[in-house]
């Protein structure tokens, strides 16, 4: 059912509001589903594109959050049908749907995604690939470790480091200190 405010500025300015003071929730739901893609922030903007289109429909007082979110799972599942030969497609699409069923997160799961997803943009590009190896379905550190010149136990090692690294680099972020 369409909402009465339709184009009130007033009304307008609030979904607006919505909208901007939801964009860290929005882009860590959406990372949450797409771990590791380069296509987050493509998903966020059409995310963003279906929520404007669809402001007539947003009822005010209702989850505002819970509705994004709910879009946003769909922006994701048509990325992931886009790019279906994308290596770093992570989840299956029935663990997408189980993880998006979670429609709202605390306020502190949120400051610790965006703590981690601001530490991992700080790792070194072979530092990340461990990590996607690590955690994408398929790939193997020991395939990873052949291809280096390396054994599976020193790149266990260097995980392990790393996320003690992320660990520390989160912490430090969510007392707010600079890393």
């Amino acid at each position: 059912m369409a909402s009465k405010h339709k184009d009130d500025p007033a009304d307008l300015q609030a979904y607006v509001n919505l909208i901007t003071k939801h964009q860290a929730n929005l882009r860590a739901f959406i990372l949450s589903l797409m771990p590791g893609s380069p296509h987050v922030d493509d998903v966020l903007q059409e995310t963003n594109t279906v929520l404007w289109q669809k402001r007539n429909r947003f009822e005010h007082g209702t989850n505002f959050i819970a509705w994004a979110f709910k879009i946003a799972r769909y922006e994701v599942l048509g990325q992931r049908h886009k790019n279906k030969r994308d290596r770093l497609l992570v989840f299956s699409e029935r663990m997408v749907d189980v993880i998006a069923e979670v429609e709202t997160f605390e306020e502190s799961d949120q400051e610790i995604l965006s703590a981690l997803d601001s530490c991992l943009d700080k790792l070194t590009d072979r530092e990340r690939e461990l990590v996607e190896v690590r955690y994408t379905p398929g790939r193997s550190l020991k395939r990873l470790a052949s291809n280096l010149g390396s054994s599976p136990g020193s790149l266990r090692i260097a995980l392990l480091r790393i996320r003690l690294s992320l660990k520390k680099c989160i912490d430090l972020t969510l007392e707010g200190k600079s890393v």
